[in-house]
Formats: C-alpha cells, structure tokens, sequence
C-alpha cells in the first residue's frame, strides 16, 4: 500500500510504501512508481505512531471511570464532593475517588471531615500523583490499617490502592483499560510503557487485554523473582503485542506530597529533605539482579538529591536506563546524564501542573525544575509520557507543553527550556518514517504549528497542538482507529 502524497515534519511531501508490517520506501512524492493500493493523503501532515513512555494502564483506566475531586481548592471542598459521591455509590465495595491535591489545599483532609461526609461507605481518596490517600474510618477498618496523620503515604499508598483494586472483577478491569488504549488510538497512540504497580507482566501475560496496541510491561522489585520463576526475561513476549519492559524502582517520593528526595530542605517552613524509598547498597543489588533477568532500568527520581543517586547507582553498576520524572535537576547532573547514556523519560505536563507547587516549595531552585531544553542541548534522550493518571495518557498534551511551555491563557513558564516540535514528535516516538522502521504512523488532520507561529503565539500554538486532530493510526500497517480515505 503507497500513503501518496504525505507532508512531514519538516514540511517535505513524500509517498511512503508499505509492506506488511513495515515501511518499505519512502521517496520524494510522485518519483517513484507505486504497485498495489494506492492512498492520496493530498498533503495530510504524518508523524511517525506516539508512545506514552510511563503510564500505569489499570490506574488510568480506573481512573476515567471514577468521581474526582482535582477541581477542589479545599480539604472540605473535596469532603462535598465526596458527599454527592456517596450517595449515588452502588455499594457494596469501597469507593475511590482521585485528583487529590492537597498540597495546594490551605485545610487539613482529616478522617473526621471525611467520616462526616461519607459515613460508613468504604472511602478512599487518591492524590493526583498516586503517592498519597485519604481514607475515611470505614475504609482503614476495612483494609485493617490506621494511617498516620490521615493519609496513607509512599509504599502505604501504592499498597493500599493495590489492595482497592483487587477487590474489582478482574474482566472488568481488563475490559477498561482495552477501551483506555482505544480512546488513546484517537490521539495517535500506538504502544504505552506500562508501569502499574500490581504485576503488569502477569495482567498483559494472560492474554485477556484484547487490544492492537504495543505494551511493555513494567517490573517492580516484587516482580523480579516471580519473573524468573515464570522463565521470563526483558524483552519477552506476553500475549498479543505485549512484551516484557523495564525494571521500575521507586527511589523517592513526589513533589506534591512534599516527598521528593532534595539536597536543600523544602521551603515555606518545610524543613524536610523528602524520603529515601531505595537507596545505596540495595538500590545497586537490584539493578544488578534486574541485569541479570535483561531488564533495562527505569528510576523514579524527582528530587535532584535522588536524580543524583541514581545517576550514582547506574554508574556504580554499569547499567544504562531511564530515570522516570527528573523533575529536579542540578546543573551538574545534566552533563553526567548525557556522558552515562542515560534517557530522561519526563512528562511535561507535570511542569504545568506542579507551577504553583514549584513556586511555593522550590522557589529558590526552580531554574533547576522540569528541564527539557538543557537536557538536549547537553546531549541527554528524552522520552515522553503522561504519568496516567497522574496526567490524561494524551501525547499531544506532553508535545504541546513542551514546545510551548503553557496552556489556557497562562504565560509560558520557564520557556527557554522549550523544545521544538520535531524534537518533541521525535521523544514521543521510538520509531521514525524510513525503510525498515514498523508501520507505526499517525495522519493527521491538521497542520502543526510552525516554529515562527510557536514564538509569535504560544498560547494559540498550545490550544492547536492540545486539540490536534487526528484523521487515523495505523499500527503494523493495520488501521487501529480512523481510515485513510
């Protein structure tokens, strides 16, 4: 099959052949002859398929499904919420409400302010970066745990939203997250590294997610030995396009729940530096032993204190990887970064997200905060994602903060770490438009915006590239959302 006449990135016109499950040519349109089914795009812009380089599949597909409170600027603004919540809640299981964000909120989510609101109803609710929960009595009596100062916090936390959820009918779980990767079609989507925290790799293994869609299936420190004993290796084929992805290690916390591991203690009479979740001798025995299974490395590391210890640890052992997030950067750091091989898989929408946080807690090094622009021009890879939930699993959201630096009316924040659109495009896709690459590609319905149309209007730029429509997505030359004609 020849795409006649499609525009690329850089504005050349091309046919691009297809063969099977991989591009066989690309020419300069009309300069060769085409054989077999000819598509004219008539100057449709294409772009190699878009991957979320970090998501948590389950959690994101939970998460579309479930109330949140994210629009709530108080503690007792999301009690309300939590209120109308439960009373439309079906029973007899727990109820889980997400977006939390308490950091911004000025009163305390109390377990008396959610008892009032939710009574005996099972109540959780999850924090917008999924390190943190507020449960009301009904729900800690059930899970058989007191949480300190309210909120359960870090390995707690994931353990607990693990728990919530295996309380779900596992076919109905599955069922959402197929429609979650369908929905992520429309936007491009071809393939997602999944990071959930319960067994990614025995989920996409029994072959129940029926969806086009490429996986890889991340494991966490739990994992590694199940994986051995399933005779599982990095790199492994699950069921349909599912394969084994990389090892993930949570070394710090998050900058919401004011856990991320800093050099400096937080501002605004937070004298804390975060929390060391692994570290050290044991933080280096497990990337040893992910080595041994094939797994590359994947670092959760957002305060530069933890940034720089897994850039220590990937040194000390000879491994290359990814470090997840890199919110937190000191300059030192980028250099060593790009000198080791190590890729920054970061999510841009975090730097939006978290402007308010980054003022009120990381004023005084926020010129260190959500590189993208240094990171590249040192030579360091990016790759990027959406955290989904934490952000909507939409890659035209991440490109768009990442060129433009805004969205809404907002000013550009910190714009001379944006990047331009190929290069943005490009760490979204693993892939590219030449011979022998897979037939991974999205068309799109629109043009992007041009570079002198970013600089004259970024918040116009924003509002195009967050809206970008997408007219189909072909993964191994297959349809998966769209048509051609």
């Amino acid at each position: 099959m020849r795409l006649a006449d499609a525009r690329l990135l850089d504005g050349s016109l091309v046919d691009i052949d297809l063969a099977g499950e991989a591009i066989a040519r690309v020419s300069p349109a009309g300069s060769t002859p085409s054989a077999g089914e000819r598509v004219a795009l008539d100057g449709a812009p294409v772009v190699p398929g878009l991957w979320d380089a970090h998501t948590h599949m389950a959690q994101w597909a939970l998460f579309r499904a479930r109330p949140s409170v994210l629009e709530a600027p108080t503690a007792a603004a999301a009690a309300l919420l939590a209120r109308e919540a439960a009373a439309a809640h079906p029973g007899p299981g727990p109820l889980v409400l997400v977006g939390m964000r308490d950091g911004l909120w000025p009163d305390a989510p109390t377990a008396a302010l959610l008892d009032a609101a939710t009574g005996d109803v099972p109540t959780l609710v999850v924090s917008s970066d999924v390190h943190s929960s507020w449960p009301n009595t009904a729900m800690a009596r059930l899970l058989g745990r007191e949480p300190a100062d309210a909120l359960f916090r870090e390995e707690e936390a994931f353990d607990v939203l693990t728990l919530v959820d295996r309380m779900l009918e596992r076919a109905a779980v599955d069922r959402l997250v197929v429609d979650a990767l369908a929905a992520a079609a429309s936007r491009g989507v071809v393939g997602v590294v999944d990071l959930d925290f319960d067994d990614a790799v025995g989920a996409w293994l029994r072959g129940t997610r029926r969806t086009p869609a490429r996986v890889r299936a991340g494991v966490y420190p739990a994992g590694l030995e199940l994986l051995a004993e399933r005779g599982l290796r990095g790199g492994d084929a699950l069921a349909g396009r599912a394969q084994v992805g990389p090892f993930k290690v949570i070394t710090d916390g998050s900058l919401g729940t004011r856990t991320a591991w800093t050099a400096e203690p937080y501002g605004h009479d937070h004298a804390s530096h975060g929390v060391v979740n692994v570290g050290g001798e044991e933080l280096d025995r497990l990337l040893v032993r992910a080595g041994e299974l094939g797994l590359d490395a994947a670092i959760h590391a957002i305060g530069d204190a933890a940034v720089t210890a897994a850039i220590d640890a990937l040194e000390r052992t000879g491994r290359g990887g990814r470090i997840e997030h890199a919110q937190l950067v000191v300059a030192a750091d980028v250099p060593r970064m790009a000198r080791a091989g190590i890729v920054a898989s970061v999510q841009p929408e975090h730097a939006l997200d978290d402007r308010e946080l980054t003022g009120a807690l990381w004023a005084d090094r926020s010129h260190d905060a959500y590189r993208l622009r240094s990171l590249l021009d040192a030579g360091v890879a990016l790759s990027l994602g959406s955290d989904a939930p934490v952000t909507p699993l939409d890659p035209w959201l991440a490109i768009s903060t990442a060129v433009t630096r805004t969205r809404g009316d907002e000013r550009p924040w910190q714009p001379e770490e944006a990047i331009g659109l190929q290069e943005a495009v490009a760490a979204s896709a693993p892939t590219t438009i030449r011979a022998g690459q897979p037939a991974d590609l999205a068309v799109l319905d629109a043009a992007p915006p041009t570079a002198d149309e970013v600089a004259d209007g970024p918040n116009a730029a924003a509002a195009r590239l967050r809206a970008m429509p997408v007219r189909a997505t072909l993964i191994a030359g297959e349809a998966v959302f769209g048509t051609l004609g």
